[in-house]
């Protein structure tokens, strides 16, 4: 299964922002463990870095590479290229960036697109899912269920 994150999941995991953090963590963990392909394009590791760093403050720019680092255990990295942007330019949606991940979902063949911000995909021919939405999905139609366990 592929899986293309929006931007707000990668920082929702990097930056642990509650309540999205136990999902987006999760989301990762399958990534890691390669139960899903988890993708995010070139272009959204420059937006994490900015966001990071607090606007590109040199004293962050070691924290967030370590960060990065730690993320590229966990997800694929799609470089958008002539095609998805020239289709992205060519469309009728409103936000080139959002526009230029669905055309890398579509190239990518990605299965979800996986967002807290599923108005702005309402255009997507890509399923589109929150967090939440996408394990309730796999435990609904796929008989799965993924958990964390304490083991303390």
């Amino acid at each position: 299964m592929r899986l293309l994150l929006d931007t707000n999941i990668a920082l929702d995991f990097m930056l642990a922002r509650e309540p999205y953090y136990p999902d987006a963590r999760k989301l990762m963990l399958l990534g890691y463990l390669k139960e899903a392909e988890i993708w995010i394009s070139g272009a959204q590791i420059n937006d994490l870095f900015y966001v990071l760093t607090k606007g590109g403050k040199p004293a962050y720019n070691e924290v967030a590479r370590q960060s990065l680092k730690k993320l590229r255990h966990c997800v694929h990295v799609y470089r958008v290229g002539e095609p998805e942007i020239d289709a992205a330019l060519d469309s009728s949606w409103a936000d080139l960036e959002d526009a230029c991940l669905y055309q890398a979902g579509l190239s990518l063949k990605a299965d979800f697109i996986i967002t807290r911000n599923q108005q702005d995909f309402a255009l997507s021919s890509i399923r589109t899912l929150d967090a939440t939405g996408f394990f309730s999905y796999l435990e609904q139609h796929e008989g799965l269920v993924f958990e964390e366990l304490d083991l303390h």
